[in-house]
C-alpha cells in the first residue's frame, strides 16, 4: 500500500471516528442527579455508537472473501493502519 493510500484511509477513517466521538458525547446529558435526563434513546444511541466505534477501530472481516488457505481476508481497521504507517516511518528513517 502506498504512504499516499495509506493516509488517505487513515484520515478518511480519524474523520469517521471524530463524527462518532461527537454521537458519544451527547450521552453526557445524563445526569445521575436529574431523573428527566435519563433518556433510553440517548442510551440506545449511544450503544450503536460504539459498536460502530469498534468497527472502525478494528480489524474486520471481510465476509465472503478469504485467502488461499480459507483463512477469512480483513479489512485493517484504523488501529492496524496506524501501526502500519509508523513502522513505515520507523523503516524510513531507519533508511536515512
Amino acid at each position: 500500500m502506498s504512504k499516499r493510500s495509506l493516509k488517505n484511509k487513515i484520515s478518511k477513517k480519524l474523520d469517521q471516528l471524530s463524527g462518532l466521538l461527537d454521537n458519544i458525547d451527547e450521552a453526557r446529558i445524563i445526569n445521575t442527579d436529574d431523573l428527566d435526563t435519563w433518556d433510553p434513546d440517548v442510551l440506545y444511541n449511544l450503544a450503536e455508537n460504539l459498536k460502530e466505534t469498534l468497527k472502525l477501530l478494528e480489524d474486520q472481516k471481510i465476509k465472503g472473501k478469504y485467502d488461499e488457505f480459507g483463512q477469512p481476508l480483513t479489512e485493517d481497521g484504523l488501529c492496524s493502519l496506524v501501526d502500519i504507517y509508523q513502522e513505515e516511518q520507523e523503516d524510513d528513517d531507519y533508511g536515512k
